[in-house]
């Protein structure tokens, strides 16, 4: 039992043995330390345990090694170490657990220096810190030493910057001053230096103070602290993004800041200390802000105007009244609206403007205008200007760009004297982004000008007499214009063509126009003309064209810097003689057309139809019935007229009967004559009745209902369904009567008194 005991522990014992041989390290290293000084040189090396194939690495980087005759151990020289670095060496064969080491370079310490310590008010420790020149980079302990302190010294590590930091306490609250010394060391060295002498009264510092409250006026703060009883304040403030002030007081709780601005946010910070002699001054509070309150604006406005073309229907002439944005200082407060008086003829009138408005417009005849300010305290005092009419001088302006967005003007004093000169400008096309400066010289320099974008402006000196020299196109840098004008076709004929062109956008023309370039080119010869027309015109008439040819038209802009791309193409073809006096005909036949079409639907109205025949009732050189043949064969003392009824229808060949007819009143402004039958027989009946419906028909159209109804029901019941066509009932169709017999004007005389009543 005994002998397979021994056995089973010898079999474990060689299993353990094996699995330990299996999984230990295969070699050893050989180096004295892992930390080196920056830069160095030195030899890494390994001791193989058994045969193997022999790796080395760098950083997990497998590198070149020497080995030596007859031994187990390789080695590789490393030149110039500057950065932290992991060398192993392992075998080949089979995986086992390598060796290596972490070398790391850096520097030694050196002489600790600049102490610096402080004693907290409210715990009572003291802290220090001190440096040690350059950061080592690799780990270095720092150590503080108190005299006469039982505790051996207080450590810490120095930081990645070099700074070292201890706080220790003060065990005797009846010492004045401290002795200490200070140690920095690491693998590669150790410094000392010391002892530092410390008053503790120098180094007392009190905690961050409290800014609890602000209360303010226009012009000063107070400022509320927290309790203290330091003798020592110091305030900072500043306006916001402003520049910082600072005072020191004796108050303990209210502070009062004093000289300030009206509506302006400040900022407040403070900080204490024991006294004026010793002591180190706590840190700054955090910053608390307040705004001051608004004061009435002390002021005047600065005012400009320009005169505007006077509008065709009024006698006064225009002026635009301009005023600057008072600054925030100037305004003290926020502005609420701007007033504008004008004075004209001893009666004032008064003008609001709401911010941001800047402008008005005036029209008015020897006035004088007055502009101030008005914020929620108070006005402004009133900026007055007479407004005249400048003197206009040409020619004795010019300038010279300085850089991109400055520009140098230059004027004659002997043709522009004054005293005081204004200078203004603004963008083309926008005169309410007016800008202007006054100067007493005769130079001025206008900044704040966009590249690429054109301005015109004006000198005008003030005293004694106004005159004005203005001045166009300024620009600081220009390139050629950005894209071309598009042209349209206004007018064409057969030899010329009236061409216009659209204005190209502002932000395409990339300086000031010069001029404009209309080219055409002849589609059959190919030939290309040019024409230049000056800018701001955009309008231009080519004469000298071929009937029946085809052209190509197209438009360029110029400024000082040269000339921009072509806008659209303009295609377009003459007409020939014959399509001209083709068209004319066309136009005029058409023209006598559309008037017959108007005349025709005019007379479709009743009403037209009714003056119309009154208007016959007008008509001069009437003769006299009585003097017809037909009257004549009548005795003149009959009451009834007759007449011939082929008068009336030139289709009966024979000798009609006489027919007798009587006055009858219509209820409109005319009389009309209405027929009946005398002898009836019946071709007579038959002829009769054709001219009693004729006449009837006229009749029934007015409202007159006698006779044929039942007639005329049924003729309107038939026309109804060819209500598509024009009406027949036109005055040129009605049915002409001739009187015969004795038939005076006084029979049958016309009332035409109500002819304006006519409906």
């Amino acid at each position: 039992m005994s002998s397979e005991c021994t056995w089973s522990v010898l079999f474990i014992l060689c299993f353990i043995l094996a699995t330990g041989a299996h999984g230990g390290t295969v070699c050893t290293v050989r180096s004295s330390k892992g930390e080196v000084l920056l830069g160095s040189n030195f030899t890494f090396s390994c001791i193989f345990n058994k045969q193997c194939t022999k790796l080395m690495f760098r950083d997990k980087t497998r590198i070149q090694y020497k080995q030596f005759p007859n031994s187990s151990e390789v080695s590789v020289d490393v030149k110039n170490l500057t950065a932290p670095s992991i060398f192993s060496c392992n075998c080949k064969e089979e995986y086992s657990e390598p060796c290596g080491i972490d070398i790391k370079p850096g520097y030694p310490p050196d002489v600790p220096q600049n102490l610096t310590c402080v004693q907290k008010m409210k715990s009572g420790n003291v802290s220090c810190i001190w440096t040690t020149g350059r950061g080592t980079i690799i780990k270095t302990t720092c150590q503080l030493r108190v005299r006469d302190d039982l505790h051996l010294g207080y450590e810490s590590t120095m930081n990645s910057t070099g700074f070292c930091h201890s706080t220790f306490p003060i065990k005797n609250s009846i010492m004045s001053q401290l002795f200490v010394s200070l140690n920095v060391s690491n693998s590669l060295g150790s410094k000392t230096s010391g002892p530092y002498t410390i008053i503790l009264s120098n180094i007392v510092k009190p905690s961050k103070p409290e800014i609890v409250n602000v209360s303010c006026s226009s012009r000063w703060c107070n400022l509320h602290t927290d309790n203290h009883s330091l003798n020592v304040v110091e305030i900072q403030y500043s306006a916001v993004n402003g520049i910082w002030n600072t005072l020191q007081t004796n108050a303990k709780s209210r502070l009062n800041i004093s000289s300030l601005q009206p509506y302006t946010t400040y900022k407040f910070q403070i900080r204490r200390k024991i006294n004026h002699r010793v002591g180190l001054w706590s840190h700054w509070s955090q910053p608390k802000q307040a705004k001051t309150k608004e004061e009435a604006p002390d002021k005047v406005l600065d005012v400009w105007y320009l005169q505007e073309p006077k509008p065709p229907e009024s006698n006064s002439e225009c002026f635009h009244i301009f005023w600057k944005e008072p600054s925030l200082s100037d305004a003290k407060g926020i502005i609420q609206r701007y007033n504008i008086s004008v004075q004209e003829m001893g009666i004032r009138n008064t003008i609001i403007a709401v911010p941001p408005t800047r402008n008005k417009r005036i029209c008015c005849s020897r006035c004088s205008v007055s502009v101030s300010a008005i914020n929620s305290v108070g006005q402004s005092p009133v900026k007055f200007i007479q407004l005249r009419f400048p003197g206009l001088v040409s020619g004795f302006v010019s300038h010279r760009p300085l850089n991109n967005h400055s520009v140098a003007l230059f004027w004659h004093k002997l043709a522009i004297a004054g005293t005081e000169y204004v200078v203004h400008w603004y963008p083309v096309g926008s005169i309410e982004a007016i800008q202007w400066i006054r100067v007493v010289d005769t130079t001025a320099h206008i900044t704040g000008l966009q590249p690429q974008e054109c301005y015109d402006g004006a000198v005008s000196a003030l005293q004694p007499a106004p005159k004005r020299a203005s001045i166009k196109g300024i620009s600081t840098w220009q390139s050629a214009p950005e894209e071309g004008p598009v042209p349209q076709l206004c007018s064409k004929n057969s030899e010329s063509l009236n061409v216009t062109w659209s204005e190209i956008p502002k932000r395409k023309r990339r300086g000031c126009l010069k001029k404009y370039t209309v080219y055409l080119k002849d589609k059959l010869k190919g030939d290309i003309h040019n024409f230049s027309v000056d800018h701001p015109k955009r309008q231009y008439v080519i004469s000298g064209l071929s009937p029946g040819q085809c052209y190509n038209l197209w438009v360029t802009a110029w400024t000082d810097a040269g000339e921009g791309p072509k806008g659209s193409d303009l295609p377009f073809c003459t007409p020939s003689d014959s399509e001209r006096m083709l068209s004319h005909v066309i136009l005029t036949g058409g023209a006598v057309l559309l008037a017959c079409l108007i005349l025709l639907c005019f007379f479709q109205f009743t009403s037209v139809q009714k003056r119309f025949l009154c208007c016959q009732c007008l008509l001069p050189n009437i003769p006299d019935p009585a003097n017809s043949k037909c009257a004549k064969t009548y005795t003149d003392d009959q009451s009834e007229i007759k007449f011939y009824l082929d008068q009336c229808d030139s289709s009966v060949n024979e000798e009609p009967d006489n027919v007798e007819v009587e006055e009858v009143p219509y209820p409109f402004i005319c009389t009309y004559i209405k027929s009946f039958s005398q002898e009836s027989s019946s071709s007579d009946a038959t002829q009769i009745t054709r001219i009693t419906d004729m006449t009837e028909d006229y009749i029934s159209t007015h409202g007159a209902i006698s006779g044929g109804e039942e007639e005329d029901e049924e003729e309107e019941m038939g026309l109804d369904e060819f209500k598509f066509f024009p009406s027949t009932h036109s005055p040129f169709l009605e049915p002409l009567v001739l009187t015969g017999g004795k038939l005076t004007l006084d029979v049958v005389k016309i009332d035409c008194s109500e002819f304006l009543d006519c409906t």
